[in-house]
């Protein structure tokens, strides 16, 4: 009987300990939801003041110019930062406000004296095939108003052309970013 006892305490001080499969995918989720809440924060503090700025640059455009609803914003850092605002005046005529890096001069433009953008889409299309257009933003090079247009290649490589905005008449093309 005694070896019997012993026999019963050496197999229960072998026996694994069992892992409970609910705990460590509780924790493990836990974990993952925490590490994605800090990423999401960071990604929004840092794009904060790219937000303010564009806050400040329509409240600029609305209040200096004839511009009463904003479309879209766009900024462009090539040598200074420039902002392109899209929108319509009071009679529903669209608008392009360009303003300078430091918020104190625009300039405003009519939207339809320069290629629509499905024209844009076409003359992109037609002359340079790209696989994918990434972005088409209204901007200043040179003392003219142009468009920025980044897009994918056939052989897929990012490539950068600035048109002309009226005429689409190629100013700059960068291939092979």
């Amino acid at each position: 009987m005694m070896q019997f006892r012993e026999d019963i305490r050496i197999r229960q001080n072998q026996r694994k300990p069992k892992i409970h499969w609910a705990r460590v995918w509780f924790w493990l989720i836990g974990v993952m939801i925490i590490l994605l809440a800090v990423v999401l924060t960071v990604f929004y503090i840092s794009l904060s003041p790219v937000r303010q700025a564009e806050q400040k640059v329509n409240a600029f455009v609305l209040h200096k110019t004839k511009i009463t609803k904003i479309s879209s914003t766009s900024i462009d850092n090539r040598k200074h930062i420039t902002y392109a605002v899209v929108g319509e005046d009071a009679s529903k005529q669209k608008q392009v406000a360009i303003v300078n890096g430091s918020i104190n001069h625009v300039r405003v433009y009519r939207r339809d004296s320069g290629l629509s953008d499905d024209a844009l889409r076409q003359l992109i299309i037609k002359k340079y095939q790209p696989k994918k257009i990434y972005s088409a933003n209204i901007s200043r090079y040179q003392n003219a108003l142009v468009w920025e247009v980044s897009y994918l290649n056939q052989r897929r490589q990012l490539n950068y052309v600035t048109l002309d905005f009226k005429t689409g008449k190629p100013y700059r093309t960068i291939e092979g970013i």
